[in-house]
């Protein structure tokens, strides 16, 4: 279990296990470092991919939910939550709710989210739909900085398989792949107030080659010239996110689920910003299946025309 704990722990920050730690609050004008923007879509990604992936775990672990048997000891493989209250019989709501103290990959959250099963279809099976309603304040623990989330996805289960079950081992040389899709509204610890669309799935995978089981968990999308989250940043400036190469971490020994690939692409006006997971501090790509990242390198648009990079650690 305590191991389990860990690895789902770990797993929620893929595509996003990222913080606010070099972010300060952004009073600037919209064009004095584009690379705020696109670290505030990172770190928004942490939230939401954890707390979806909070309610994926419950649901695949709730019998009325999974059209399996319960899972493991009353859903407490769920991060710093209080209470998962999984309803009444005919009333299938399942609660998450967030105690606000307990660090989970570098944040607290605070709030609830609400998972419910219209589709009729198990969450076992492919093309079951959940719908999660979020009203969460996430705070990053170095920084201090906070933002809220309010709004609704759908999940949607492409693949038969619970998401759980490969994390814990029990479901193996197999993959389970759902689409994360909704609206958000986004307010920022400087006031601001945007709505945002997002768009993008979720894999895990379990390969086993001898006694060993590689776990990885990778995000992508199949939108659209790959854009994963449009929207307005904290400026009210547009932009678009797009992955253009796969965000992917794996459970290999002492690389605690960091990125080792990926890329994202993050457009404000006529703009570019690059964010480069599983590199080193000097923006060299080392990571591989085998081999941990340090984080991620972000070459960005200062004051409006100058180039600049930075380099942000994952954990």
């Amino acid at each position: 279990m305590k191991k389990f704990m860990m690895i789902l722990s770990l797993s929620l920050t893929i595509g996003a296990a990222i913080t606010l730690n070099s972010c300060k609050k952004a009073d600037t004008p919209a064009t004095g470092d584009d690379s705020i923007s696109a670290q505030d879509v990172a770190t928004i990604s942490n939230a939401t991919n954890a707390s979806t992936d909070d309610a994926a775990n419950a649901a695949g672990q709730v019998k009325s939910f999974s059209g399996k048997t319960e899972g493991l000891a009353a859903l407490t493989i769920l991060c710093g939550t209080t209470t998962v209250d999984t309803g009444t019989a005919g009333n299938r709501v399942i609660t998450i709710t967030y105690d606000g103290t307990s660090t989970c990959n570098g944040v607290i959250r605070t709030g609830t989210i609400t998972v419910v099963n219209n589709s009729g279809i198990p969450w076992s099976q492919a093309n079951s739909v959940l719908t999660v309603t979020f009203d969460l304040k996430v705070t990053d623990v170095v920084s201090q900085h906070y933002y809220t989330l309010t709004g609704t996805h759908t999940l949607t289960k492409e693949t038969a398989g619970l998401e759980w079950q490969i994390l814990y081992g029990t479901l193996t040389n197999a993959t389970v792949t759902r689409q994360n899709q909704g609206s958000m509204e986004i307010t920022f610890d400087n006031g601001a107030v945007r709505s945002w669309d997002m768009n993008r799935t979720r894999s895990f995978n379990s390969t086993v080659t001898g006694n060993s089981n590689l776990i990885t968990i990778s995000v992508y999308t199949t939108a659209a010239n790959n854009i994963d989250v449009t929207g307005e940043n904290r400026y009210g400036t547009s932009f678009t996110d797009a992955i253009s190469t796969t965000i992917a971490a794996n459970s290999q020994t002492g690389c605690l689920f960091r990125p080792y690939q990926g890329e994202a692409t993050h457009t404000i006006a006529n703009r570019s910003v690059t964010v480069l997971y599983g590199t080193n501090p000097g923006g060299v790509s080392i990571g591989s299946p085998t081999t941990c990242g340090d984080g991620y390198y972000i070459t960005y648009t200062k004051n409006g025309n100058v180039k600049a990079n930075r380099f942000v650690y994952y954990w």
